[in-house]
């Protein structure tokens, strides 16, 4: 009688337990069913609220309104409909001086947009206008004033054979014929090797119109003189070495010989009292 209870006890007790799992599975899965929509429709809600606020960060040249119109975003759009990897492409696409940019919906209706702008590596002057070049030399501004470039320590740069000036383009030169060729791409790599010296930042004018006769200013009152671009690493070692020793000491400028490195020359031009 004893082992029939028992057995009859052991059974309710199965089905309790068969029936709280049950009830627990059904319970769980119904919570995530209702929290899954309760997410969705928060999201849905999300989507409809209209932008009412941007936020412009990083060090940029562009105004925030400048910024916002290029995006294509308006007052009033609709969170949900905008989406963001169009309007960074749109950006980028529109702004030759933008490096990276992200953009960014922060709950509940504020687009922010995160820029990052390239660095302006040489300023070229054509026809009393300025063009700052990046450093893959494509031209990122346009100004008539290029005091912001001497104070921002930006070297001025003359290239040879020039044709035109785009934003956001390569510098056309005029390379029909083979000598002109010739010019640009020897001109292009004394460019790259100057770019590569430890004294680039204290370059204030390069001018390599003619690959015969290059000529470089440093500090605003060392004018060198490089000859063609031939030997053009060990010109720049020698002119680096004459910057590093004391023969330039008490002059407030100079012409510097570099045309042979072997047998660099220094003139004072004229001396501090």
């Amino acid at each position: 009688m004893g082992k029939q209870k028992n057995g009859v006890l052991t059974a309710l007790v199965s089905k309790l337990r068969t029936w709280d799992k049950k009830k627990i599975i059904f319970i769980s899965v119904t919570s995530v069913m209702c929290i899954a929509a309760l997410i969705t429709a928060f999201i849905f809600g999300c989507s409809l609220i209209p932008v009412k606020s941007f936020e412009l960060s990083g060090m940029v040249t562009y105004d925030k309104s400048e910024i916002i119109g290029l995006s294509g975003i308006d007052r009033g759009m609709r969170m949900g409909s905008i989406k963001t990897d169009e309007v960074e492409q749109r950006l980028l696409d529109s702004c030759p001086k933008i490096e990276n940019v992200t953009v960014e919906k922060r709950f509940p209706n504020k687009i922010v947009f995160r820029i990052e702008e390239k660095t302006p590596e040489w300023y070229i002057e054509v026809s009393g206008s300025y063009y700052a070049l990046a450093e893959d030399m494509m031209v990122i501004e346009e100004t008539v004033n290029r005091q912001k470039f001497i104070d921002l320590g930006v070297p001025q740069l003359i290239l040879p054979e020039l044709r035109s000036l785009i934003l956001g383009q390569i510098p056309e030169f005029g390379d029909k014929t083979d000598e002109e060729r010739a010019d640009v791409v020897k001109s292009l790599e004394l460019i790259a090797a100057i770019r590569r010296t430890n004294f680039k930042s204290r370059m204030t004018l390069v001018d390599v119109e003619s690959r015969f006769d290059v000529n470089i200013v440093i500090d605003g009152k060392y004018k060198v003189y490089m000859g063609d671009v031939s030997d053009v690493e060990e010109k720049l070692k020698a002119v680096e070495k004459i910057l590093k020793s004391d023969q330039l000491k008490g002059y407030a400028g100079a012409e510097i010989d570099a045309s042979i490195p072997a047998t660099v020359s220094v003139r004072p031009i004229y001396t501090e009292e």
